[in-house]
């Protein structure tokens, strides 16, 4: 056998085996001493994509596209203009994808009934998901999937069955469809599909748990998610993806700083090869960035992530009103209810924050009617949208002076957030039950109640919201930081006084390790101190941390 023929065999072999890397090297290797076939170039096209070469992939895919027009098969174009439309979908490139869908329906057209039909139907239902069109995309779904099942392909019935559920979650039928998307992830977990399918259900799956508020799946699906990934290391495009999840998860349970590396990171993998995902980290970013107070930097993630694609409320109507601009936030978030084609999982991601942008304009007719479609929708979603509602019907009892009714609202709220483990919203409803029962007349536990709220606030590091709950405790700080010290040398003192080294701040804060150095050199300076314990002993008695 010779050498190129060798590499062809291990090359498929390591395929097989998820060693895409190693894969994409012999593949390529041989394709340049001799043209690869069709069905060689397909693994190599999927090689460059897992592998984050999302230029080599479409070139290497339409070579396989051209190589069957010329073999006269139009199945197997059409599969590869199919491939090639996920591509450039993902990456924002919406006509070009299009085009090439358009190319394998016209290639299949004259066909008799086949599995690659299915495949058309499943891409074109993820078109139609994403342009707002639900119904549409429930209808080629259900083709789909059945397709995938008379013809037994089981890649082809899992997706358009994980389709199917997705649409109807989104249409309203939330518990029909979520057993259908947990009937799909049995195919997942118990490893029956190919590589390329496994990402597409288990990302889209974890998606649409966050956005109909099913926070228990989202997380139990990112750990398996992520247990998968972290076999196939050199898969860039699935740990992209993956860190975006884990992201997520993290930014829910408090561990902002780590949350924020990890979207970042993600968000460099999924440059150029899926716009959506990477506009979703950056959306995150800018989340994390609003609630720590660095609002200069969450509104340049915003726009990042607007520019890929993803509309950037209710962020940035948040920020506005961070800003102190709450006219401008209530005009951003009407409008963006206003949008049409919004079903009602998209409205509900928008509801809580227009609640909380309208009673801080004093606008609480706007505020009910938002408060009470948000109750109903959430009463057909999980928890976490239950425990927005509760709090949103919390926050405009209070503004109405119906300080018993807030309580027990706020309560409800609390003990939601508690179960689902999601500390910053367990401490803003805190502070808010601690400000009811001050209009109660109940001080002692209203300090109880806002105190507990501080210290949540102060641990994960959400300094406007521990900066407000100071002042309703009546310890609020100066507007300026002790010592002279900027914001970012606040910042770098605080990871001191976390025990935290010189590179581990670096890599928390993007920065590198010389440019800490002169941050800590800058600090001893100001704050007169020659050790890091006693910067340590500093932040804790200036109340830095």
């Amino acid at each position: 056998m010779s050498v190129v023929s060798q590499d062809l065999e291990q090359g498929r072999t390591a395929y097989e085996r998820h060693f895409w890397e190693e894969a994409f090297t012999l593949l390529s290797s041989v394709d340049t001493a001799s043209p690869l076939g069709a069905e060689d170039l397909d693994l190599l096209a999927k090689c460059a994509y897992f592998t984050g070469r999302g230029e080599v992939c479409v070139e290497v895919g339409r070579r396989s596209y051209t190589e069957r027009l010329r073999a006269g098969a139009p199945r197997g174009a059409a599969m590869c203009a199919c491939q090639l439309s996920v591509v450039f979908m993902l990456r924002g490139e919406v006509a070009l994808g299009g085009g090439w869908l358009a190319r394998a329906q016209r290639l299949l057209a004259e066909e008799p009934e086949c599995a690659e039909q299915g495949y058309a139907l499943a891409v074109e239902a993820e078109a139609l998901y994403w342009g707002g069109d639900l119904e549409g995309s429930l209808l080629r779904a259900s083709r789909a999937a059945e397709i995938g099942s008379r013809f037994s392909d089981v890649d082809l019935a899992t997706l358009g069955l994980h389709q199917v559920g997705r649409a109807r979650c989104r249409l309203g039928g939330v518990a029909e469809g979520m057993r259908l998307l947990d009937e799909a992830m049995v195919a997942v977990l118990a490893g029956d599909l190919d590589a390329y399918y496994v990402c597409w259900v288990y990302c889209s799956s974890i998606s649409l748990c966050r956005l109909v508020s099913e926070f228990r799946r989202a997380t139990e699906w990112t750990a398996a998610y992520g247990q998968w990934v972290g076999a196939r290391e050199d898969a860039l495009m699935f740990s992209g993806t993956c860190r975006l999840h884990r992201a997520e998860i993290m930014r829910l349970r408090g561990a902002w700083t780590e949350a924020e590396r990890e979207a970042r990171l993600a968000s460099e993998q999924l440059d150029g090869l899926d716009a959506i995902d990477a506009a979703e980290a950056l959306y995150d970013v800018g989340e994390i960035r609003r609630l720590v107070g660095d609002l200069h930097a969450a509104e340049e993630a915003y726009v990042q992530a607007s520019r890929l694609g993803r509309e950037p409320q209710a962020g940035m109507a948040l920020l506005r009103m961070a800003q102190g601009r709450v006219d401008e936030a209530g005009a951003a978030i009407r409008r963006a209810l206003a949008e049409p084609h919004r079903d009602r999982a998209a409205r509900a991601a928008l509801l809580p924050a227009q609640v909380e942008i309208a009673v801080a304009a004093d606008r609480i007719e706007e505020a009910r009617a938002a408060v009470d479609e948000l109750q109903t929708i959430a009463s057909d979603y999980g928890p976490a949208l239950r425990a927005a509602a509760e709090y949103s019907q919390g926050l405009v009892q209070l503004a109405e002076t119906n300080a018993n009714g807030a309580l027990a609202s706020l309560r409800r709220a609390w003990q939601l957030w508690q179960e689902l483990d999601v500390p910053y919203e367990a401490a803003r409803t805190r502070l808010r039950i601690g400000l009811a029962c001050r209009a109660l007349g109940d001080e002692d536990t209203a300090r109880l109640e806002i105190d507990a709220a501080r210290y949540t606030f102060a641990r994960i590091g959400a300094t406007p919201d521990r900066r407000h709950a100071e002042r309703l405790l009546g310890r609020a700080k100066r507007t300026e930081l002790p010592g002279g010290l900027t914001c970012r040398e606040a910042e770098v003192l605080r990871l001191v006084a976390a025990g935290k080294s010189n590179r581990q701040i670096a890599a928390d804060l993007f920065l590198s390790d010389k440019t800490v150095g002169r941050h800590l050199n800058n600090i001893f300076l100001k704050i007169s101190v020659t050790s890091r314990a006693a910067a340590t002993a500093y932040a804790y008695e200036h109340q830095l941390v």
